[in-house]
């Protein structure tokens, strides 16, 4: 398998140099999209939806700073999302994010997946870096 240098280092981060958290820093590095443009479409999803500032806070709970990726990539709890994000090849931020994001809209169903998967789905073999 090939992978590109600057596919591995464009993750799911926050960045150490944005304006409150640096998600749409990170974001915007990310996916190579001004960080500008990324708060004038949160600031109107705050005012015509209202989930802008509570997915805001989510992110920048869960990613993780690019000065700080060294604990980043240790099992939290279960190992659940570390196992799915080498498995499958899934960037590690965006599974913890969409994996808290579960837990919280589910009322509890996502635990009991969390804990099936943990059970069912093997180690994977090789350590891929995406």
């Amino acid at each position: 398998m090939v992978v590109e240098v600057n596919s591995i280092e464009k993750k799911w981060v926050r960045s150490k140099d944005g304006w409150l958290f640096g998600v749409f820093e990170g974001i915007g590095e990310r996916y190579d999209i001004e960080p500008n443009l990324l708060r004038a479409v949160w600031f109107l999803s705050v005012f015509l939806f209202g989930s802008g500032i509570f997915l805001y806070l989510l992110m920048s709970m869960v990613l993780p700073r690019e000065d700080k990726l060294d604990s980043f990539e240790d099992a939290k709890f279960l190992g659940v999302c570390l196992k799915l994000s080498r498995n499958y090849g899934i960037d590690l931020g965006l599974v913890r994010l969409i994996t808290v994001m579960s837990f919280l809209a589910s009322f509890g169903l996502a635990f009991i997946v969390y804990l099936a998967i943990f059970i069912f789905l093997p180690e994977s073999k090789e350590r891929i870096y995406f």
